[in-house]
C-alpha cells in the first residue's frame, strides 16, 4: 500500500535526520550557516516542493486515521517549499528563531518520536 511506503520512507528519514543532528551538533551549525546561501535555499525550496507536490498528488488522502498524516506531511513539503522559494526573507527570520532558541533540542527529541511513531505504522498498519 502505498500509505505505508511513504510511511516508512518519511519516518526512517526522520528518525535518521533527528539522531545525526542530535548525535552531532555540529551538523545542525554547519545546516543553518549553508541556510544563508541564497542558491542552496532557492535548490532546497525547488526540492522541498517537488516531493511535495508529488505527495500531494500521489497521496491526497484525507481520513481520520494515520494515512492522513503523510498527506499532511506531503502539503507541509509542498508549503514550505512555496515559502522558501518566494518569501526568503520571511524563511531567514524563522531560520534565525530556531537557531537560537533553546527549545531546539526539545523539538528534534519530539520529531524523533513522530518519526519513530510513522515508522511504525508504516511497517504495521
Amino acid at each position: 500500500m502505498l500509505s505505508n511506503y511513504l510511511a516508512q520512507i518519511w519516518g526512517i528519514s526522520i528518525v535518521v535526520v533527528c539522531l545525526a543532528v542530535l548525535i552531532r551538533p555540529k551538523y545542525l551549525t554547519k545546516l543553518f550557516t549553508e541556510m544563508r546561501n541564497e542558491a542552496a535555499m532557492f535548490f532546497l525550496g525547488i526540492i522541498s516542493f517537488v516531493i511535495g507536490l508529488a505527495m500531494v498528488l500521489a497521496h491526497n488522502i484525507w481520513i481520520k486515521n494515520w494515512q492522513a498524516i503523510i498527506t499532511i506531511l506531503g502539503w507541509i513539503s509542498l508549503l514550505k517549499g512555496l515559502l522558501i522559494i518566494f518569501l526568503p526573507n520571511l524563511i531567514e527570520k524563522l531560520t534565525k528563531k530556531i537557531e537560537n532558541s533553546p527549545f531546539l533540542p526539545y523539538l528534534l527529541i519530539t520529531m524523533l518520536f513522530v518519526g519513530l511513531v510513522i515508522t511504525y505504522l508504516g511497517f504495521t498498519a
